[in-house]
């Protein structure tokens, strides 16, 4: 737009009221001009004329609104290459001091990467005169950065990491998983394991199983942690295992045997069972004194009880381990012959008396075809069999 010739508009045309008179007034109120110390603001979208009649616009301010939302500041220039120019062009180096800046006002941008290089950072000097471009490495020395001061860049927030270096490798961020593959063997002392949670006279065991995630504390399972058939009879103390434990046959009155060498349920016998007593060899009882009585623990009274002599040591032919019926050997009296021994047993026990004679005649020799011997006592033990 084109600027108004007239600087004023007067309030009212006199004209109309003064006539031709009144024109005269009313140029001079229209044209009049500011004098040489004084200027106005001119809003106009090109530059403005100073020439002729218009040089008075050379003391004002000119607002380009070329751009209304960012107008520019402009005044007119004498001397060498005169005209209009932006005020932000004729502001010398050094005019703006730290008072004229708002704080906040400067951004990023409107500092200068002059001096610097990639990386490098702005600190103030060692005499603090002025500010210096330096690089990270120089500021930072061995044991210089605190554990408080390391960032957390790289690690997820609500995540644990820790800051390592693993066999000499770079320096990163480790999942709490790494740390505790890194830990050597048989360093934990058991006293940093946390118990079980749920106590009691138990023992209670870190296991996993199949399906499990993670390890887990549980109670020992026989049926579950003992393989089938992983068990021998050496783990079960002598003597303590009930009857009731074991699993009884499938027909009434099975009894247990070996069969094939292995146990197992056989029928009971349905007549003509043999239950059988044997005692162990004991010293011979000293002429006219008896045996201790022997349990035979048949439950009833035996159909047949016997003795033997057991040689112990070679006596006339015989050997060791050879056993003769204690109805074979007699003694003589007065040229009478009787039993060495009398044997009987009751419906628990077993009986046996010595004659008070002490001889140990047999009937024969060790042959059987020989005539009898007298044995030698101190080379025989005594043995005792029942049969119900």
């Amino acid at each position: 737009m084109a600027l108004n010739t007239n600087p004023f508009i007067e309030g009212i045309n006199p004209t109309a009221t003064f006539g031709g008179y009144a024109s005269v007034l009313l140029q001079l109120v229209r044209q009049a001009i500011p004098s040489s110390t004084y200027g106005m603001i001119l809003f106009d979208t090109t530059a403005p004329d100073v020439t002729g009649s218009n040089a008075w616009r050379k003391t004002c301010v000119w607002l380009n609104l070329t751009n209304p939302n960012i107008p520019t500041v402009n005044v007119y220039k004498e001397g060498t290459s005169p005209g209009w120019v932006n005020v932000n062009n004729i502001i010398g180096n050094g005019a703006i001091v730290t008072a004229m800046i708002a704080d906040g006002s400067v951004t990023l941008p409107k500092l200068s990467t002059s001096g610097g290089a990639a990386l490098q950072l702005i600190r103030v000097n060692a005499t603090a005169t002025n500010f210096e471009f330096v690089s990270l490495a120089s500021l930072v020395t061995v044991g210089s950065i605190l554990p408080s001061a390391i960032s957390g860049i790289a690690v997820l927030p609500g995540t644990f990491r820790v800051l390592g270096n693993l066999n000499g490798g770079t320096t990163t961020w480790y999942h709490p998983d790494q740390v505790v593959q890194g830990v050597s063997n048989a360093v934990i002392d058991i006293d940093q394991i946390a118990p079980s949670p749920v106590t009691s006279a138990r023992s209670r065991f870190i296991t996993t199983r199949t399906a499990d995630a993670t390890a887990t504390w549980r109670y020992f399972d026989a049926n579950v942690d003992i393989l089938a058939a992983a068990m021998n009879g050496n783990r079960i103390t002598d003597n303590t295992l009930p009857v009731s434990k074991i699993i009884p046959g499938a027909t009434e009155g099975s009894l247990l045997a070996v069969v094939g060498g292995t146990p197992d349920w056989i029928p009971s016998p349905t007549a003509n069972y043999v239950n059988k007593y044997e005692s162990t060899a004991t010293a011979l009882p000293a002429a006219g004194s008896a045996i201790t009585p022997l349990t035979h623990g048949l439950g009833g009274q035996p159909i047949n009880v016997y003795g033997v002599l057991v040689c112990v040591t070679p006596d006339h032919g015989y050997v060791a381990d050879d056993e003769i019926p204690l109805n074979q050997i007699y003694v003589t009296f007065s040229n009478n012959e009787s039993p060495a021994f009398a044997l009987h047993a009751t419906t628990t026990q077993i009986h046996c008396v010595r004659n008070v004679d002490a001889d140990l005649l047999t009937l024969n020799g060790s042959t059987g075809a020989t005539a009898g011997v007298n044995l030698t006592a101190a080379r025989w033990t005594i043995k005792f069999y029942a049969i119900k």
